[in-house]
């Protein structure tokens, strides 16, 4: 499970089959970009990977993974690495580390993640809404 979602964000080609690690009801929280969705319908429409291509640079991919913690019992993941520098929009970006921690249902597909992406530069984030407040998963 944890290694497919791996090779699929590190790939970046295949939003389908990316898509297809998720369930239906999946919750996913940015807590940094202050962004929550709540289906896979929304998912799709947050990372729309079809919108614009990125280009990483130094032939790199686009994540690297510095570890991996894991809970059986908890059906959890957590991943703690860096988004590669890359060119999105024209415009120059990373690298950007990050923490990601991905909950499992019984089936193997994701149902919740949670993201801390120290986006740079701020703009990214300056008007963020505040995610703090809202019931954890």
């Amino acid at each position: 499970m944890t290694e497919d979602y791996i090779k699929a964000y590190q790939a970046r080609i295949d939003f389908q089959y990316f898509l297809s690690l998720y369930a239906e009801n999946v919750v996913l929280e940015d807590m940094m970009y202050g962004y929550k969705v709540q289906n896979k319908r929304q998912l799709a429409g947050f990372f729309n990977w079809d919108k614009e291509p990125i280009k990483v640079l130094d032939s790199k991919k686009t994540i690297s993974i510095e570890q991996t913690i894991i809970s059986v019992e908890e059906q959890t993941v957590v991943l703690r690495g860096q988004f590669n520098p890359f060119v999105y929009d024209g415009e120059s970006l990373g690298p950007w580390r990050f923490t990601t921690a991905l909950r499992f249902n019984r089936q193997g597909l994701i149902i919740y993640q949670q993201d801390w992406i120290n986006y740079f530069p701020r703009s990214f984030v300056i008007n963020a809404s505040n995610l703090n407040m809202q019931k954890v998963r």
